[in-house]
């Protein structure tokens, strides 16, 4: 029951270990959410940070693909110079001693991305490799 000592988000999260924290408006979404994610580092649990992208993830390395929609943007992510706001926080995170890792979905994915069936998006019937055992639980 919710209580005014734990929001009811809280509450939901209590038994996961693992969270992923996503921005699917564009841009600066992400950012929005950190304060929910520090909240719930505080707490204990892992997690993992992303964002509907706007940058031109077409720039990046092949070699930063987790999966076809799917990249890990780090603070050393080749890409534009001028906007790249997922490397950006990476490299904030990075200076802050904290795990520096933001994944990016193509704009693409969003119309592909649907309500939670089981999987946490239609078409990857997985966890993506690049999350290995420290992944998410979707």
């Amino acid at each position: 029951m919710p209580s005014l000592h734990e929001p009811p988000l809280f509450g939901a999260l209590r038994g996961s270990g693992r969270v992923l924290a996503a921005g699917a408006g564009g841009g600066f979404d992400v950012y929005a959410g950190l304060p929910l994610a520090f909240a719930l580092m505080g707490l204990g649990k892992s997690v993992h940070l992303a964002n509907l992208s706007f940058s031109a993830l077409d720039l990046i390395d092949a070699d930063d693909w987790c999966e076809p929609n799917l990249a890990a943007i780090t603070p050393v992510t080749r890409g534009h110079d001028r906007y790249f706001l997922e490397r950006t926080l990476a490299r904030r995170l990075e200076a802050q001693g904290m795990d520096s890792t933001v994944y990016a979905f193509p704009r693409t994915v969003y119309a592909r991305c649907g309500r939670r069936t089981g999987n946490w998006c239609e078409g990857w019937t997985s966890t993506p490799s690049c999350w290995s055992t420290a992944a998410p639980t979707f």
